[in-house]
């Protein structure tokens, strides 16, 4: 990536922070200590029409969206949506097309749970603020280490053979998230201990230092 194309990446999120944008949304990647915490918080604050409605408790439908949604998502990012039960039901059918971990029978209820959690009469959504400075030290490029100067030739050959099948062919999102042009990328750290040890339904794989630095590079030079 060009210095211009990342200093304006940088600009973009920086301003999203400043409209309260969270960590996790910031690098395009749940956290689990925030995901739990959050959604904790919003289960606990869900008034008692949600159990009448859904048959569930407050811990039964923190497991089901734990379970079901966020391995790839933040809980932040699920309590932004105000959809009907109607909008709920498609969403949730897409992710289970997609590898939600979800379970046929906890279909109906999980969809019941979050309409009645993040539906039209869940109220207006604030999110957790953040500020400039940290907003940009969280985007920051980090020093690559020992996964700097890949060779993006050998990356995307590397990428095929073990990244295609889940990503898609040019990494644009298939079973798996999107990767083009994601700031996950530039901290190649983090990167690579998701990549080994896996991420939700995301199986390990298992790569050295050389290979993923091979695929960041060819990553990086997706648009």
């Amino acid at each position: 990536m060009s210095s211009l194309l990342r200093s304006t990446t940088a600009i973009a999120f920086v301003l999203a922070a400043m409209t309260a944008c969270s960590k996790d949304k910031l690098l395009g990647l749940p956290s689990d200590a925030a995901a739990t915490s959050t959604a904790t918080t919003a289960a606990d604050a869900a008034p008692p029409v949600v159990a009448a409605r859904t048959g569930l408790s407050p811990e039964e439908g923190r497991a089901l969206v734990k379970g079901a949604c966020l391995s790839c998502h933040s809980e932040e990012m699920l309590a932004q949506q105000r959809l009907t039960e109607a909008q709920w039901t498609k969403t949730v059918t897409k992710m289970v097309a997609w590898g939600a971990n979800l379970e046929p029978n906890d279909t109906a209820p999980l969809t019941a749970w979050l309409a009645a959690t993040y539906g039209p009469d869940a109220g207006p959504y604030t999110a957790a603020p953040i500020d400039v400075d940290a907003a940009a030290a969280e985007i920051a490029p980090l020093p690559d280490g020992p996964y700097a100067n890949g060779d993006p030739e050998r990356g995307r050959a590397i990428y095929t053979d073990k990244c295609s099948g889940c990503h898609g062919p040019e990494a644009r999102g298939h079973i798996g998230v999107l990767l083009v042009d994601r700031p996950f990328l530039y901290h190649a750290a983090s990167f690579a201990e998701t990549v080994r040890r896996g991420r939700g339904k995301m199986m390990p794989i298992a790569m050295t230092d050389a290979e993923l630095a091979d695929v960041l590079a060819h990553l990086r030079r997706l648009r």
